[in-house]
Order: structure tokens, then sequence, then C-alpha cells
């Protein structure tokens, strides 16, 4: 068996029983779930015109592969399954041996992962839930002889939070998925708010910040290992943030060396760092987007945010060389808002994330210095699909063991 490649989705369901009719795809994919079938789109789009996702278990891809055998690669989903290798086995059967197979499923044991691998010559498993990152970094180097997307060591994941215009709530997200991943993974987590002059994550966690950040930015011979001693504040236990509140009369002159600095720094230390990022994005700060795994681009409902959040789009494209950006639509049903389906059109995908107006509790929870996700009981519901791709994990998932966590990568 071999790897599977990602490609093109039919635009209507076919029976995965049918020949592909000529499509000559070179990878064939048989997803069990709608959601995991589109994250495969989304995260293959690259190469979508050599991929044919289907919806359909192994019984399908069986049907499949008795009829045709041009694909050069497969990618399977066996989560459900009360025998999942000896399935694969039945598969190995019909599908000829120099097809490679990719394999998706919901076991987390790392013996399962070891059978596949090393005894059934399947080239990578993934485990659900599986995100846009893992299949960029994970699949697409397999469907593209690229190499693999190098792990920076156990440097942290790098998340950064963009508003496509003033006001949409950015910061807002920003802070409450900081608190999400925080919770949800037991991870140690950092929220980098840079917006050194008229910043609000400060406020809105109740916090006082200092001159460090600022000083490190600058000077980043100055900061160095006791930097996170002296500057981040600690919010929870396993939350720090780190901010300024300088003057606006203040000229700032920020390096691009002192960004690199502090970014490297913090990923010494964290697992998840989340960065409030202004917008326009001084150009000193494009060192904390390279090394990014996810750009998320908060809009509201209105037509200069959806304009703003393509240019972002088109932005983050050119800088990360991958498709990065998870849009998300904040204040959706707001009175007087462009309706979902205009946003859809203007996007022209997506958006990723839908969040519905709150009301006046969001309001008070600045005023209050409460985070949202503490007096709105439906934020973190909200911020689901956001975190699921981040982390890699459901809401509802139970804390995971180290190997649960490799097998999701």
């Amino acid at each position: 068996m071999g790897v599977v490649s990602p490609g093109a989705v039919a635009e209507a369901p076919r029976n995965a029983s049918e020949p592909s009719g000529g499509l000559g795809r070179k990878i064939v994919a048989f997803m069990a779930d709608e959601d995991s079938a589109n994250v495969l789109r989304q995260g293959l789009q690259s190469i979508a015109d050599e991929l044919d996702v289907r919806r359909g278990t192994l019984v399908q891809a069986m049907r499949f592969f008795e009829k045709d055998s041009t694909p050069e690669t497969a990618i399977v989903d066996v989560s459900g399954l009360d025998d999942p290798l000896g399935s694969l086995d039945a598969l190995a059967r019909v599908c000829p041996p120099d097809i490679k197979m990719l394999v998706i499923g919901d076991n987390v044991e790392i013996g399962f992962y070891r059978q596949l691998v090393q005894e059934r010559g399947v080239t990578d498993y993934l485990h659900k839930p599986i995100t846009r990152d893992s299949v960029q970094r994970l699949l697409l180097p397999h469907l593209t002889d690229a190499a693999a997307t190098p792990a920076g060591g156990r440097g942290g994941h790098i998340v950064v939070v963009c508003g496509a215009r003033g006001g949409v709530g950015a910061t807002t997200i920003a802070v409450n998925t900081a608190l999400e991943i925080a919770h949800l993974t037991k991870a140690h987590v950092a929220l980098l708010d840079l917006h050194l002059q008229h910043g609000t994550a400060a406020l809105k966690l109740s916090a006082r910040s200092g001159p460090g950040l600022r000083i490190a930015l600058e000077d980043p011979e100055r900061a160095d290992a006791l930097f996170l001693e002296r500057t981040a504040i600690n919010i929870e236990e396993r939350l720090r943030l780190i901010s300024a509140e300088e003057p606006l009369e203040a000229q700032l002159r920020i390096t691009e060396e002192g960004v690199a600095r502090v970014i490297k720094l913090l990923q010494q230390k964290f697992n998840y760092i989340i960065i409030d990022m202004p917008m326009p994005m001084p150009r000193e700060m494009r060192e904390a987007v390279i090394p990014a795994r996810h750009v998320v681009t908060v809009l509201g409902p209105d037509i200069a945010s959806v304009r703003d959040a393509q240019a972002i789009r088109r932005m983050m494209h050119g800088l990360c060389g991958s498709e990065r950006v998870f849009t998300v639509l904040n204040r959706a049903d707001i009175k007087g808002g462009l309706s979902l389906q205009l946003v859809q059109k203007g996007l022209e995908s997506g958006p990723d994330a839908v969040i519905p107006d709150l009301g006046r509790k969001m309001i008070e929870t600045v005023n209050l210095g409460v985070p949202a996700r503490k007096s709105v009981p439906t934020m973190s519901k909200q911020l689901a699909p956001l975190v699921r791709e981040i982390a890699g994990m459901r809401v509802d998932e139970e804390k995971t063991s180290f190997l649960q966590r490799f097998l999701k990568r």
C-alpha cells in the first residue's frame, strides 16, 4: 500500500462504486463524514485538480478499486469500523500494490499506528479530528513529493489573530481563544498583544502592562532568558500575557530582529503563542507571521470588512507561502449587517466559523475586565470550530496522553 494524494472534489455526490469516468485523477479519497471531507479538500486545495474526494467507507473504496486502478494514491477513512486492520487487508487484495495509501481514523493507540505504518505499508496515519494544518503539513508532502514541513523542534505553535478592520472583535477572539486552549489542552499558552499603544487585551483580563515588551522589540540584545519573568503577566496557571501600553506620542522603533527574538523566546517556553496582530501590520512585525501555523482573520458583516479580509488573505498567502488563513465572521446577525450569503459571495469561500451577536454581555465583559468565556455561557461553543482547527481537538474531548497528541500532530 502507498500514500494518497489530495485533489479536487466532485461537484455532486456520486456512487463511489462507479468508475471515475475518465477523470484521470491521481488521488482518490473516501471519507466517512462530510466535515472531514471538507477539511481534506481545504487542506489539499493546492492540488485540487488531482484530487477526487468521495463520501464513503472502505466498502466503497473496495468497489471502486475492483473497477478502477488508475489513481496513484488513495486516502481512506477507517473510523467506526469494528475491524479496520482486517478491512484494510481486504482492500489491499483489490488495490494495486504500487498505489500509495494514507489512512484517517479515530483510533489513538500507538500500537495501531505502528501496525499500519510498519506492518501494512501505509505511508501515514492521521487521527480525527483532522485539521487543514495537519493535512497540509503531513499529507500534502506525500502527495507532491515535497519535503515535509520542518517541525521546528519543540517550538510552540504560533497563531496570529488580526481584524479585517478596527472594532470587529479580533482582540476578544484572541483573548478567549487563548483561555479556551489553555483550559482544554492544559498546555502552556502565551497571549502576545502587539498593539503597543492602544491594545486592549490587558483591559479584558484586568491586567496591567509594563515597559518590557517595547524594550525587547526595540533592542533584541536586552531580550534574554529573564525576559519572560520580567514581562509576562500571570493570568492563569497556564496562561501568560505579554503586552504594552505605550503613550500615543511615543516614537516606537521596533526592529525585525527584536520581533524575531521575542517570538523565539516565547516558542521555547510555551506550547501555543496567540498573537493579537495590529492591522495594517507594521513591516517589522512580519517576522511573527512567517512561522505562524494559523492566521485567524476576524471580520464583521459589512462590505469594508469583506474587502479587507480578502486583502489580508492575499497578503498572508504571500508571506506564508501556503493557505493558512482561518476566517471568522463575528456578530454575523447584527442588525443592518450583510447576510451570510452575501458575505460568502464576497469572500468567495467560507467563512470558516460564524459567531452571532452575543448581546450586551459582551460590552459588560470589557468594562468589568472579565473574559467573555467566563461570563457569556455560549462563548466556548462559538469558538469550538476555531479551537478544533488550532489544537486538533474537539471541545468535548478529554485531556489526551502524549502519544495521543503525537498521533494528532
